[in-house]
């Protein structure tokens, strides 16, 4: 190839790219993953369910949905003796073109029970809300 397609080449690709990251819709985004680490007996979820549909299969990609009051089922970690976390249901009002990030508050690290709450939230760049 030569320069000149090469050329055409990588600026129809960064329009492409420009043009992905502007999002028209208000939809927001969950995850499992905790964005803060630091306090104790905090613990990254599995998020099982938003509204009854299941999201297991896709246990690391971040959860898309609308803005609105949503029924969140999470599973926390196990502790030593079990294979499975026990799983609980987080009642969240989400608000449009936000990302959270979801855990699970023990009350220590032997404990099987947990809290499930929101570890911090933050605007979805490029997102426009509706």
């Amino acid at each position: 190839m030569n320069m000149r397609v090469l050329s055409l080449v990588a600026a129809a690709a960064a329009a492409l790219f420009a043009s992905g990251c502007a999002s028209t819709t208000s939809l927001s985004q969950l995850t499992g993953q905790r964005w803060l680490k630091a306090e104790l007996n905090t613990y990254d979820v599995l998020i099982i369910s938003v509204d009854g549909k299941h999201y297991i299969e896709r246990p690391m990609a971040p959860v898309l949905v609308d803005p609105g009051p949503r029924t969140i089922v999470v599973q926390g970690p196990p502790v030593t003796g079990f294979s499975r976390g026990e799983q609980r249901t987080l009642k969240l009002d989400v608000k449009p073109c936000t990302r959270y990030w979801l855990e699970a508050k023990k009350s220590s690290a032997l404990a099987q029970d947990f809290e499930p709450r929101v570890n911090h939230t933050e605007a979805v760049a490029g997102c426009a809300a509706k």
